[in-house]
């Protein structure tokens, strides 16, 4: 690696550690203090099991935490702003962490590049305020679901839409989305091992947005329930088949019952598009229709 060589960071970490060992005031003045970090992620969910670690599997936050303690030599704690599950995938996925280095955020991002896979990459590496949450402090989140449509299926976006041969009437799937704003009890679309205290949640935007065969489904809020968006996607399909009337996912939503949602949809399909903060006038990915 040219841009920062590994080799330069394992000195930095050695020269650290002796410092530590020699002590003295002086000493302990000199060495780094523990400084937040604010990561923006992008990374193909295929070959993990979600974001949250898991003993013998691979994971995102594993992945990232084995990365970034072989940098800063420890172990490194990292908190994720949304907790993706097995197959999703990540535009703008946001962590935080606590770490004490030297080196600065440019070097970090290269260095983590470095180390990781390919399908995991650090888009930004930046200082944080000693209070920020990756999870607790974001204001609103995107995810999109994406499906494809036409009459074949697709070699190269199979791991990242979810292809559907039967007809789907589009006006009438917006008009069953636009049912989901406003602040609700979501009860009906979460899953039954969700762990969240309560089920109420707000939802700003949710639409349609058709992109040639590709049909993405984009919905804004300020947190989402474990599975939530995939039931909500199985629930729009129903009426896009003209199953169900535009009607159905209110009532859906208005008896808070999971039985009378649609099926939970696969995960391949769905990202993490973007986190917003404070104002929300800096998102952490593309933004909603990129």
């Amino acid at each position: 690696m040219d841009r920062v060589s590994l080799s330069d960071l394992a000195v930095g970490t050695r020269d650290r550690n002796r410092d530590s060992d020699r002590g003295g005031e002086s000493d302990r003045e000199s060495r780094p203090g523990m400084r937040r970090l604010k990561l923006v992620l992008e990374y193909d969910g295929t070959a993990y099991h979600g974001w949250q670690t898991q003993p013998g599997l691979a994971t995102i936050q594993g992945t990232l935490e084995a990365a970034l303690a072989r940098i800063v030599g420890g172990a490194v704690s990292m908190l994720g702003a949304g907790r993706t599950d097995a197959g999703v995938h990540a535009l703008g996925q946001v962590a935080s962490c606590a770490v004490a280095t030297r080196h600065d955020p440019a070097t970090l991002r290269r260095a983590l590049n470095a180390l990781l896979p390919p399908d995991i990459v650090v888009r930004a590496v930046e200082e944080a305020p000693a209070e920020f949450d990756a999870r607790r402090s974001a204001r609103s989140k995107t995810y999109r679901y994406t499906l494809l449509r036409r009459d074949h299926p697709s070699a190269l976006q199979a791991r990242y839409s979810l292809y559907v041969p039967y007809p789907l009437l589009l006006p009438p799937m917006a008009e069953a989305a636009r049912a989901l704003v406003g602040t609700h009890d979501f009860s009906a679309f979460r899953a039954a091992a969700c762990a969240a205290a309560s089920p109420v949640r707000t939802v700003y935007e949710a639409t349609w947005r058709p992109e040639g065969p590709f049909w993405h489904f984009e919905i804004t809020g300020n947190a989402f329930l474990q599975h939530m968006v995939r039931i909500i996607v199985g629930t729009l399909l129903e009426v896009g088949r003209g199953r169900r009337s535009p009607a159905y996912t209110r009532e859906v939503l208005e008896s808070r019952d999971r039985r009378r949602a649609g099926k939970t949809v696969p995960s391949h399909g769905l990202y993490l598009v973007t986190v917003r903060y404070g104002d929300a006038a800096s998102p952490s990915g593309p933004g909603p229709a990129a």
